[in-house]
């Protein structure tokens, strides 16, 4: 019984989240009715020219496109979250922005068009982001220059334009070349947020005439009922009271999507129990507006979930969700469903394509949405191998501050784990038929021991589960991101049933984003981008001409043929501190490369580190791509070979 609450816990606060966005405590609702949008009045408590919903990258990059073409313009941003909780999931993301080169935007478009699949969208949304996504990084550089940020390479180094580690390699247009590019304080390498940070300070320069109102929530749209023209909104702030905000050239609605709204995510994608592992500010507040004004609603249910349902892990303490580190460290663990069995790999690199796997033929999600509950089972072995979580993403560590344990002990004192002396008593205290969850965990450690595993998970990554204590934890679907809202068209302007633009309201950002089934990694920063730019063009009727010289070359080929034999160390000044790469050159080629100091500094996983130097010593090239979910670690070691051999 204790451990079913535990699990009845979870749901219910879930629920409790729920009811609260329903009855306007984390929504835009402000009942428990749904309300038709305000009636104007043309009575005003404030008044401005270009109102902007949301202080994510999207509101950023809006309010400082229209500033670009009015200095003079009175510009208000309603954040709902208080101010050390701003930036929506832009602070919380990858910090990749995409950025296609522009002599192959012909392939870029192909490969946008396949990832759209079976849904797809107008060929001038295609044509819009290629040429957007790659002329916008002259814009990019210059906004943030002014206060000490640069645009360049995820990891570190320039923008050039190579083959991007593309997430979906067999889809046509894959082999598009582009960049990862980043922003990030000048001269460093990458920045936590740095993309959402350097537009922030960017907006914080231009004065007053953009006015930041945070702990504002948004809950209505104020339109005219027999034009549909909007005139403004309706936002209640930190002391409770409602407050009435005139915007004579538009309003724009950039608040993000609507992860965080389980009632939301029940009635649109029909998910059981989801959470988010981005900002918990995400709603679905603009959704609840949109559908107020008449406006045409799309991508509320893709054939996946564009972001990908990812491995979170839900505490108590913390609204959103960790995330189940991506390679784990100790090879005795499973992952078991509602009926106690396993019931995929659990060790496959889905993170490398957004949590997605080929099923008949087609990408689709994993599949723990419809195999709830499913528990983390592992033992001793694996509890002090290393930490059970992602340590650097997810809401409660890169916003919230919170630092896992390496051995999760600190987690399993607070009850976030649960622990037992043995399998049976395990599933005792999880609700869990013990003779099942035995004969499952039987059935896995003969495979360790035969060498072949019934679901293809590499032996490897296998070790029987047998040392006691034994633990468990359990795992939900988590979100990154929604795509749904509002169709917009290239103008950023929001269309009605008809496909009419309802006059005054715009949409930016992962609010009905053009992302419509495969998400590549990149895509919504850069999109939201593009989009809060386009919004700002189309109310003030103009473009900014802030631009400056951005580097696309394509970096000088490496010959390391020429190398001297010999053993050359290179010291790496990670995120999280030094750690030394040693390569060994005989005959003109590298024969071995090693990390001789500072491993633990590094979150690029033992398989993750090997496959990079595989591929390295393999092709002999220190040009590979990247390992997706090791970024950072993998940029850092390029460019330390590159260093080398230059």
């Amino acid at each position: 019984m204790k451990n079913i609450s535990r699990r009845d816990f979870l749901k219910g606060s879930a629920a409790t989240v729920a009811g609260a966005a329903a009855l306007g405590l984390l929504s835009a609702c402000s009942t428990n009715e749904a309300p038709t949008a305000v009636p104007t009045d043309d009575k005003f408590d404030k008044e401005c020219d270009f109102l902007i919903v949301g202080y994510g990258l999207a509101g950023e990059a809006a309010a400082l496109e229209a500033n670009d073409i009015d200095p003079n313009a009175k510009i208000c941003i309603l954040e709902k979250m208080e101010e050390a909780q701003a930036g929506g999931n832009s602070i919380a993301s990858g910090q990749t922005v995409i950025v296609p080169a522009p002599d192959d935007l012909d392939t870029f478009k192909r490969y946008l068009i396949a990832c759209s699949q079976p849904n797809p969208i107008p060929e001038e949304y295609i044509d819009f982001m290629a040429k957007e996504f790659s002329d916008q990084r002259g814009w990019i550089q210059a906004t943030v220059d002014k206060v000490g940020y640069e645009l360049g390479y995820v990891g570190g180094g320039p923008v050039a334009w190579g083959s991007l580690v593309t997430e979906f390699p067999d889809l046509d247009g894959s082999s598009f070349k582009g960049c990862s590019a980043h922003v990030r304080k000048a001269g460093t390498t990458f920045e936590y947020g740095g993309v959402w940070r350097g537009f922030d300070l960017a907006v914080r320069d231009r004065g007053e005439n953009i006015e930041l109102m945070f702990s504002t929530a948004f809950t209505n749209l104020i339109q005219n009922l027999e034009t549909k023209e909007v005139k403004g909104v309706v936002a209640k702030g930190a002391d409770g009271k409602e407050i009435r905000i005139k915007a004579n050239k538009g309003v724009l609605l950039a608040c993000g999507g609507y992860e965080n709204n389980l009632q939301m995510q029940r009635d649109f994608h029909g998910m059981d129990l989801v959470y988010t592992g981005g900002t918990p500010g995400n709603t679905g507040d603009g959704i609840h507006a949109l559908m107020n004004t008449g406006a045409k609603i799309w991508h509320m249910k893709n054939q996946t979930q564009s972001g990908g349902f990812w491995l979170g892990i839900k505490v108590p303490d913390h609204e959103a969700t960790f995330m189940r580190n991506f390679s784990m460290a100790g090879k005795s663990w499973i992952e078991v469903c509602a009926d106690n069995q396993r019931f995929y790999n659990e060790s496959a690199a889905y993170h490398r394509q957004h949590m997605k796997f080929k099923e008949y033929g087609h990408y689709v999600d994993l599949p723990h949405d419809r195999a709830l509950p499913v528990d983390l089972i592992f033992d001793e072995k694996t509890r002090t191998a290393g930490a059970i979580v992602t340590k650097w993403l997810s809401w409660p560590i890169t916003t919230e501050g919170y630092v896992w344990s390496d051995d999760n002990s600190e987690e399993i004192a607070k009850g976030w784990i649960i622990k037992a002396d043995t399998i049976e008593e395990l599933a005792g205290k999880l609700g869990r038929d013990p003779e099942a969850l035995k004969a499952t965990i039987d059935a896995y450690n003969a495979g360790c021991k035969s060498g072949h595993d019934a679901f293809g998970r590499s032996i490897e990554t296998m070790e029987p589960i047998d040392t006691a204590p034994f633990y468990a934890v359990g795992i939900t679907p988590t979100l990154v991101a929604t795509t749904g809202g509002a169709e917009r068209n290239v103008k950023a302007q929001v269309l009605d049933w008809n496909d009419n633009p309802i006059p005054n309201l715009y949409e930016a950002g992962e609010l009905g984003s053009y992302v419509s089934n495969l998400y590549q990694n990149g895509m919504f920063l850069a999109e939201a981008i593009a989009t809060g730019r386009a919004a700002a063009d189309t109310a003030f009727g103009g473009r900014s001409t802030v631009t400056a010289e951005v580097s696309g070359e394509v970096e000088e080929k490496i010959d390391i043929t020429k190398k001297p034999d010999g053993t050359y160390d290179q010291l790496i000044k990670g995120n999280h501190g030094e750690y030394t790469l040693r390569a060994t050159v005989e005959g003109g080629k590298i024969t071995n490369l090693e990390i001789v100091s500072g491993r633990e500094n590094m979150f690029m996983e033992d398989d993750q580190l090997k496959a990079f130097f595989d591929e390295v010593i393999t092709g002999q090239n220190v040009e590979v791509d990247a390992i997706s979910g090791a970024t950072l670690d993998s940029n850092n070691l390029l460019d330390a070979l590159k260093a080398i051999f230059k």
